[in-house]
């Protein structure tokens, strides 16, 4: 049986590892004499005042149990902190004003605990008191202009400060493209240095461009405080203020490295991408008050988001304390959305433009082998596709007002075809743009020619794309950047007007972030707003509120990664084989071969108003107008009661709820709340809490447990086998057509060929005609 001695001699070791004497009794003493008795350790600063004490206990007592007993030890021998351990498990208590006792993975060194009670006494009064005496900042020069704060970063800076003096450790900030995340942490840790909450603060990146951002910033607003940007190497000594990639400093923990409590403020920038593996365990090291950044944690109005995403976004959630366990979904500390943003005027608005050729969505056999969807720029081009693509785009451009070319990223597939579509950009520019462009920017007809576009890619100028992303960015030239995975995340350049999709992709925050690249406002051109050339679907593949409120309009084979849920029909799920694209050397269909033309082109204005309508923004203002009108409205009183409505009490109804502001009409409302066959009386009654819509899934289910159960009598196990394969397909997203069984999943269990020996080649044709008849309704 293990004792309280057992757990002292990991203690030891574990405070020599943190850089304690604890043979020098001038920093560690035990058994240290108290009013209520003896304290295990007591740690002493230089000056040999005490610091903290230690409870030890034995490896099966939970240390946190000790609190009320080391709380007495702590305040008879005035230490400002404790430290909870069975050696195993340890807290940290910052008992008179830093919340509950918090977990810890190790002892903090002398030179910590000593900085963090300094900083105690540099404060005015309590934690609420100190903060009170800073004003909030009103008005600042920032980059050479005089900068007023906008209400939004007051707010965060608020709840932030709400959060800290309730004794939160962890925060999450979740802030659109465009809005200033950085701007508005700076301005909280200028407040929190000068309040004496922190000494020392952590900035981590997830690139290292990031990070050069982020020093830019801290080294106007926060030039009183010195910022340290590291690059590998020992730890820095030198700022106040260390910015760093997550793989930099996972490199500087541990033996010589920064100490558990060497930071103060720990802030994570994208903090969605840093939560996971080696980067969580990174974050967990640092007993500092946590904050999260991002722009993207929970795509909110964006829908088909992958199971992985969503595991993705509840873990960020979770990390940050932040995620409600009972409403399943997450709570930040502050949240100001894109759309929001834009409704204020501080972000820009967007519209969409949406384009659909053939051989995109549709496919092409060439020499034998079967393109798809996802295999164009991975694996083939056809140049017939892109001219038809960039003659669209210019024929748009052409349309639009002409009184300055606009700064336009290209999301491009691989490095091959971003190759090609810088050539044909350059070469397919028209001339009378051309001759015009070289007028307005003062530059020859040849250099715009030859400039117009340019690839900016891992392979860029011998593996350095930085000269020519800056060139993007201050330069005249190019118009056009064409980027392979470079400028979809974190990159800043207010000019950027266009947006052009041609990388299909699954991932829903990706999406975000690549449309947040035309968010931010540029007073300098008068622009308000940036538009989406959408090729490849993906504004729809999400939902995008700027297109309508619909089930996406699957085309072709799309693969779609989403893993379909256990249902009843009575066979366990299937695995879903996901569909690489083909393994051939990637090649190129010359101009001529391959005709290509448009089975679908239009222009959507976001929302009423042209102002983007979170999906569940609309959900809420519909449900709290119905419980509003359901005070004071004798019809909405009806409904609730069950009761029948004359005809002109429903035209009455109806005119009402059809406010400009929110389209409160039923077919609006079909679409936002995705229920194709609801009507008026169900939206009411759902608001009211009376009635419950099936979710998405729900409906698919129900549809094929129908037709299964009408057919009980002719299906034989090995069809249920393919009807739950097929069930899995349309919970994934996919349309059912008859060619989807030529492809994989099914080609892995037969095909075509297997389903037509299965139900037969008219049935099942019949089949899909009924399925996607009942899926429709």
């Amino acid at each position: 049986m293990t004792t309280e001695a057992d757990a002292r001699i990991v203690i030891d070791q574990l405070l020599k590892d943190a850089g304690w004497d604890i043979f020098n009794k001038a920093q560690v003493s035990t058994e240290e004499p108290s009013a209520d008795g003896r304290a295990d350790y007591l740690l002493k600063n230089t000056r040999t005042q005490p610091l903290a004490i230690i409870e030890a206990k034995r490896f099966s007592v939970d240390p946190y149990s000790a609190k009320t007993q080391a709380k007495d030890y702590a305040q008879s021998l005035r230490s400002p902190f404790i430290i909870l351990s069975n050696g195993k498990e340890h807290y940290f208590w910052d008992y008179i004003d830093g919340g509950d006792a918090r977990a810890i993975l190790g002892v903090p060194t002398q030179a910590d605990l000593e900085r963090r009670a300094n900083l105690k006494i540099h404060r005015r009064g309590s934690l609420q008191e100190s903060l009170k005496s800073i004003s909030l900042p009103a008005r600042f020069r920032f980059k050479g202009e005089e900068i007023e704060a906008r209400p939004y970063q007051l707010k965060c800076i608020e709840k932030a400060d709400d959060s800290l003096i309730a004794g939160r450790r962890r925060m999450l900030f979740e802030m659109a493209t465009g809005t200033g995340k950085t701007l508005t942490i700076a301005m909280l840790m200028k407040r929190w240095f000068q309040a004496a909450m922190i000494s020392r603060v952590l900035f981590l990146a997830d690139r290292i461009e990031l990070a050069k951002q982020a020093k830019e910033t801290f080294d106007d607003y926060l030039r009183d405080w010195p910022s340290k940007l590291l690059y590998g190497g020992k730890k820095s000594l030198e700022g106040q203020i260390v910015i760093g990639t997550l793989d930099t400093i996972a490199s500087q923990l541990g033996a010589n490295g920064f100490g558990h409590g060497y930071f103060d403020l720990v802030i994570t920038d994208e903090c969605h991408r840093s939560i996971y593996n080696i980067h969580r365990a990174t974050l967990a090291h640092f007993d500092a008050i946590h904050i999260g950044l991002t722009a993207t944690p929970n795509p909110g109005e964006l829908h088909r988001i992958s199971d992985h995403e969503r595991q993705l976004v509840k873990s960020t959630y979770l990390f940050f304390d932040c995620w409600d366990s009972v409403k399943k979904e997450g709570k930040p500390t502050f949240s100001y959305t894109m759309q929001e943003g834009i409704s204020n005027k501080f972000i820009a608005n967007y519209k969409i433009y949406l384009a659909e050729s053939r051989l995109t969505f549709e496919g092409a056999k060439w020499d034998d082998v079967e393109l798809t969807y996802y295999d164009w720029g991975r694996t083939a081009e056809s140049e017939d596709r892109l001219k038809l693509i960039i003659d669209e785009y210019f024929r748009i451009e052409e349309e639009r007002s002409l009184q300055r070319p606009r700064k336009t990223i290209i999301f491009a597939v691989s490095e091959k075809q971003a190759v090609i579509l810088e050539r044909l950009f350059n070469k397919l520019l028209p001339d009378d743009a051309c001759l015009r462009i070289a007028s307005q920017l003062n530059r020859s007809p040849n250099q715009v020619r030859q400039e117009f576009a340019k690839k900016i890619t891992c392979y860029s100028n011998n593996g350095d794309p930085k000269p020519i992303i800056d060139q993007f960015k201050y330069d005249p030239l190019p118009i056009i950047a064409v980027s392979v995975d470079m400028l979809d995340t974190g990159y800043d350049h207010k000019e950027v007007e266009n947006l052009v999709m041609l990388r299909p992709t699954k991932s829903a925050i990706k999406y975000a972030q690549m449309r947040g690249r035309g968010n931010r406002l540029c007073p300098k051109i008068g622009k308000t707003e940036f538009l989406i050339y959408d090729f490849v679907g993906n504004t729809e593949n999400f939902n995008d509120p700027g297109t309508e409120y619909h089930r996406p309009k699957e085309v072709s084979s799309r693969p779609n990664i989403k893993q379909s849920k256990t249902t009843d029909i009575g066979i366990e799920q299937i695995p879903q084989p996901y569909p690489e694209p083909n393994s051939h050397e990637f090649f190129v269909i010359a101009e001529g071969s391959l005709e290509d033309e448009f089975r679908r082109r239009e222009t959507i204005i976001i929302g009423p108003e042209g102002l983007a309508i979170d999906c569940k923004t609309y959900q809420e203002k519909w449900t709290d107008k119905i419980i509003e009108l359901h005070k004071t409205d004798p019809v909405v009183q009806k409904i609730f009661a069950g009761k029948e409505l004359t005809e002109q009490e429903w035209e009455s109804l109806a005119r009402r709820l059809n406010s400009p502001e929110y389209y409160f009409d039923e077919k609006v409302l079909r679409k936002a709340f995705e229920q194709p066959s609801g009507s008026l009386t169900d939206f009411i009654r759902a608001a009211l809490g009376q009635f419950k819509f099936p979710t998405h899934e729900e409906r698919i289910v129900n549809v094929f447990n129908s037709w299964v159960t009408e057919h009980s009598d002719s299906i034989k196990p090995e069809q249920a086998q393919m009807l739950r394969l097929l069930q899995a397909r349309v919970l994934a997203g996919d349309k059912i057509e008859m060619r989807m069984f030529s492809q994989p999943p099914f080609s892995l269990w037969g095909g075509r060929v297997r389903m037509e020996q299965l139900f037969g080649k008219e049935k099942l044709a019949k089949i899909v005609e009924e399925l996607n008849m009942l899926l429709a309704v």
